[in-house]
């Protein structure tokens, strides 16, 4: 795909940050993935969308107050400005995942309402993610997904070998024609 989204729609955990097995619950686990950042930061110093898309069942779940998860979130919205980026939108599904609603990936929810929010349609939009769930959730929103082989990515990758990969975010992004 060499040509820039209308839309590039982003997962966290394990796209941005490390992916922990128990979900990042402090500011002290947020530990930001420097080149994926710069790479967004540098991709949306330019003028380009970019929504960040991300279950967080362990608010849904009471695992971490909102006070801490806001924290955390800011670590990630503060790295990104100290790339020259910002994020257009943030979508979060709190959903449990026994609790499964629409928005939550595997289902659309999120990403139809970052296209709604942000005047793009299905094939102006791309998902970058690193899970079976984020690519689900891209073909039931019938936009377009490529997996990073961080995080989760290198089981999603041995699950799905149809899915385009990519060795990181930087890759991906590198991918569209540049501003990686």
């Amino acid at each position: 795909m060499r040509c820039f989204p209308r839309l590039l729609l982003i997962d966290r955990d394990g796209v941005l940050n490390e992916d922990l097995p128990t979900s990042v619950r402090t500011l002290a686990e947020m530990r930001l993935i420097p080149a994926a950042v710069a790479a967004l930061g540098a991709y949306t110093a330019t003028g380009r969308r970019a929504a960040l898309i991300t279950n967080q069942g362990i608010l849904g779940r009471g695992h971490v107050a909102p006070q801490v998860f806001g924290a955390i979130q800011l670590r990630l919205i503060k790295a990104l400005a100290d790339a020259g980026g910002r994020l257009a939108s943030v979508h979060i599904a709190p959903d449990p995942r026994d609790g499964l609603t629409p928005r939550r990936k595997p289902g659309p929810g999120m990403l139809l309402e970052a296209m709604h929010q942000h005047g793009a349609s299905p094939d102006e939009t791309l998902f970058i993610g690193d899970a079976l769930t984020d690519a689900e959730a891209a073909a039931a929103a019938g936009v377009a997904f490529r997996l990073v082989l961080t995080g989760k990515g290198a089981a999603s990758a041995a699950a799905r070998p149809d899915l385009p990969a990519y060795p990181s975010l930087a890759a991906a992004l590198a991918d569209l024609g540049g501003a990686a």
